[in-house]
């Protein structure tokens, strides 16, 4: 008998052995996950929101390292109770291979004395990596936390909640989440702790990647604060939504149900969902790797240690790409200095047009063989969508730089100028960052950084507003009306009314909030100009996070109608796109007669 088949025989019979405690062993297995998942990422919070003593601390420790114990063991139990442990590990390799890891890190700490990230923290000169074992462990903690998140992942068409419903709960969950932390005592440099309504606001508008803010987050937020605030725009730049499906993917649970409901939520066809899904993180991650690599090369004369580079130039990365604004420096990229840099501008330039175009539409542009045949017939080759998107962006950068080299005040240099002019009329749709001094803007300037900041980036992007697509559509629309045509037709292709329609509905949707945000702004804030409040509410509407300078000086109403116009410009047209995309049954039984009217 080969050894092949001795072991396939001994399988048998440990199945068969197991095979009556496997339900109870793995239901237990399961449900005691949930709270040492719990208890872990408490005791986490705890050691890094507050001040503790050495037995405190030594407490903490202990608690990470049962909990890492616990999901070894629990993993090595769910491969010796599986009938197929070979097809269990490949499913799960993600798991697998950090468990290996994890013993080989264990080994080398017992028997040499040896901790792998301390080495790498000497080999790169960042002492965060080398503040012991407690530290090492946390990392493996949060890994392996995030991966039992996958089941969530994999259980989301079981909630019977629509993808609108569970968009705007997510949300509101990564917000509370956000506030509780930012509330933290070492969350904040100086001695006192966020007060609610501060921290309220500035979780809101980092989950929203907007960036308006009621503190200066580099002088306030500690280095842990503003790890919180990286994190919150990661995810709610990126949709909570599609981490949870991420995890569900490399847990191997991403079945026909997932893709079914991703397909909803991402607005994709159900073969292209899991590939979009993948594809997200692939960009995002790789995007923001080589942006915050570009940032490091610039910025590292102007820091003094290699931790403080990679900590600026990360953040900043993941704040551009996700379209968020937010800055370390304190007048953001007009700081004089290590912010006021012509590459560092471009850069941060670059990541916010990737950002602000969309996933699909990236997908779609690298999928194109460009090399390999013509640029026009590569072009032909693209997706509807993604002309429409690429060619309203172009026309939207160029009118806007236009505008803003001919309102903006000159400062005697001509590249300068024009530099300063276009980097305005790409951060204006929805980015946030600044080169110049927003409130020193002439009129003329803010009403056209308005208009740019109504229409905002593509869809399915990081970026806000009612989008590029929406406002060719209503444009089209329009010109098809004046010019007495009854079908749109673009790129060879018939808009369908359906589609237009909903154009209309979110477009229609932005007018009227923006409105009743700048109405009530104005009885709030009587003493304020008018021009200054508009900016303000279509600023936080549409997620972009650039400001005149009054966000501080509102008061609590004002302050409650920014953070609701974040929530609602951030959630509201996806939500309201969202819901007018489900298929519903219309009756063809009989129909009304059309009726007649003067309309304008």
């Amino acid at each position: 008998m080969s050894f092949k088949q001795r072991f396939n025989a001994l399988r048998e019979q440990v199945n068969i052995r197991l095979y009556d405690s496997r339900d109870f062993v793995l239901g237990a297995l399961s449900r005691l996950s949930f709270l040492v998942a719990l208890s872990t990422i408490v005791s986490l919070i705890i050691f890094h929101g507050y001040q503790l003593t050495e037995e405190q601390n030594q407490t903490i420790g202990l608690i990470v390292r049962a909990s890492i114990g616990y999901y070894l063991v629990k993993f090595i139990i769910e491969i010796i109770y599986d009938f197929h442990p070979w097809a269990f590990i490949k499913a799960r390799r993600w798991e697998a291979m950090l468990m290996v890891f994890l013993l080989i890190d264990i080994l080398t700490i017992n028997l040499q004395g040896v901790e792998l990230l301390s080495l790498l923290g000497d080999a790169i000169g960042v002492s965060s990596l080398q503040s012991g074992f407690v530290l090492l462990l946390q990392f493996y903690v949060m890994i392996i936390v995030f991966l039992e998140f996958g089941k969530v992942g994999e259980r989301l068409p079981d909630f019977n909640l629509s993808p609108p419903s569970l968009l705007i709960i997510s949300f509101i969950i990564l917000i509370a989440l956000g506030t509780t932390l930012l509330m933290l005592p070492e969350m904040t440099a100086g001695a006192e702790a966020l007060d609610f309504v501060t921290a309220l606001f500035t979780s809101i508008s980092a989950s929203c990647v907007t960036g308006l803010s009621l503190i200066d987050i580099s002088t306030v937020l500690s280095f842990k604060g503003q790890i919180i605030v990286m994190i919150l725009m990661q995810l709610g730049g990126l949709n909570i939504i599609s981490f949870a499906a991420l995890f569900a993917i490399l847990r191997g649970g991403f079945g026909m149900r997932q893709q079914n409901f991703m397909s909803e939520n991402l607005g994709e066809s159900m073969q292209q969902s899991g590939k979009l899904v993948g594809a997200i993180f692939r960009l995002t991650l790789t995007i923001e790797l080589f942006g915050a690599v570009a940032l490091g090369l610039v910025w590292f004369p102007h820091f003094d240690s290699l931790g403080n580079t990679m900590f600026h130039s990360i953040f900043h990365s993941i704040s551009a790409f996700n379209n968020a604004g937010f800055s370390l420096f304190s007048d953001s990229l007009a700081t004089p200095g290590a912010a006021y840099l012509p590459n560092v501008h471009w850069i941060i330039a670059v990541l916010i047009v990737l950002g602000g175009i969309g996933f699909g539409t990236l997908s779609d542009v690298l999928a194109q063989p460009w090399r390999k045949q013509s640029v026009v017939r590569s072009w032909r080759g693209l997706r509807l969508g993604t002309k429409i998107g690429l060619s309203v962006a172009g026309i939207l950068l160029v009118v806007g730089g236009a505008v803003f080299a001919l309102t903006l005040s000159f400062d005697g240099n001509v590249g300068t100028h024009l530099s300063h002019s276009f980097f305005q009329s790409i951060t204006a749709r929805t980015a946030g960052f600044n080169t110049i001094d927003i409130g020193a803007m002439a009129m003329p300037a803010l009403l056209m950084m308005i208009f740019l900041m109504f229409i905002g980036g593509g869809s399915g992007s990081t970026a806000g507003g009612i989008k590029t697509s929406t406002f060719a559509l209503v444009f089209l629309s329009a010109a098809a009306t004046i010019r007495g045509k009854k079908d749109i037709n673009l790129y060879k292709n018939k808009i369908p009314w359906e589609l237009m329609n909903r154009a209309f509905a979110v477009f229609l949707f932005a007018i009227v909030f923006i409105f009743l945000g700048i109405f009530t702004l104005t009885i709030l804030e009587p003493e304020m100009a008018f021009l200054e409040l508009a900016f303000e509410q279509v600023s936080a509407f549409c997620t972009v996070g650039l400001s005149t300078g009054i966000t501080a000086d509102l008061s609590f109403g004002s302050k409650v109608v920014i953070m609701l116009s974040m929530l609602v410009g951030r959630v509201g047209t996806l939500t309201l796109a969202f819901a007018l995309s489900g298929a519903r049954p219309e009756s063809n039984a009989f129909t009304y007669p059309k009726g007649n009217m003067h309309v304008g």
